[in-house]
């Protein structure tokens, strides 16, 4: 026993930094957590790509201290803390990547790919297309307003509706007198964004 918790422990410290940036990706964005061994496979892909960032620093280090110029010396700590370092920004960078679809949009520019960042096409179609909507409710009631937090998937979650305003059936506006409704996912049938983008907004 002893001995496969040796063995387990270096893995394990081995590991962390792609731990650490899939927690920061899963945890700062919209993305469903895949399941165990997702995570394990995303886990080691993102330290595969520390690890190697790690060693060409060290590497630029050890070069620019041959040269001269040495400020300390290239140990575990130093190895330590570079891989926090890289493990931080790699799952920023993630982060920044999915959520700006600017990756994506690039790649759809030169015919690479049809698919944004975003983790469905409910979610990319409220950040692509910022505009008033009107939800059609469960009880043929609609709501009109500006969306400002909706439901990362359709089936569960609240919208928030700012400035709300209750549709007639020639559509006229009955504002609720409210600045912010809050209405579940679950009471919505189906959401039609306005043709109008608010400039303001």
């Amino acid at each position: 026993m002893d001995d496969l918790v040796k063995d387990v422990i270096p893995l394990l410290q081995y590991l962390i930094p792609g731990f650490l940036t899939a927690w920061i990706f899963y945890s700062l964005t919209a993305f469903k957590r895949p399941d165990t061994f997702g995570q394990i496979v995303q886990a080691l892909i993102f330290t595969f790509v520390v690890h190697g960032v790690v060693l060409a620093i060290g590497e630029l280090c050890l070069w620019v201290g041959s040269k001269g110029l040495a400020i300390g010396k290239w140990d575990a700590k130093a190895e330590a803390f570079w891989s926090f370092m890289i493990s931080v920004l790699l799952g920023l960078l993630s982060c920044c990547l999915a959520t700006s679809d600017k990756l994506h949009s690039w790649l759809r520019s030169r015919d690479i790919t049809e698919q944004t960042s975003y983790p469905n096409e409910w979610y990319s179609t409220f950040s692509r297309y910022p505009r008033f909507v009107v939800l059609h409710l469960n009880d043929e009631r609609r709501l009109y307003g500006w969306p400002s937090e909706w439901p990362n998937e359709p089936a569960q979650g609240q919208f928030v509706i700012q400035n709300p305003a209750w549709l007639d059936e020639r559509g006229g506006q009955n504002h609720c007198g409210a600045q912010f409704l809050v209405i579940d996912a679950s009471k919505v049938q189906w959401v039609e964004f306005d043709q109008e983008i608010e400039d303001e907004k």
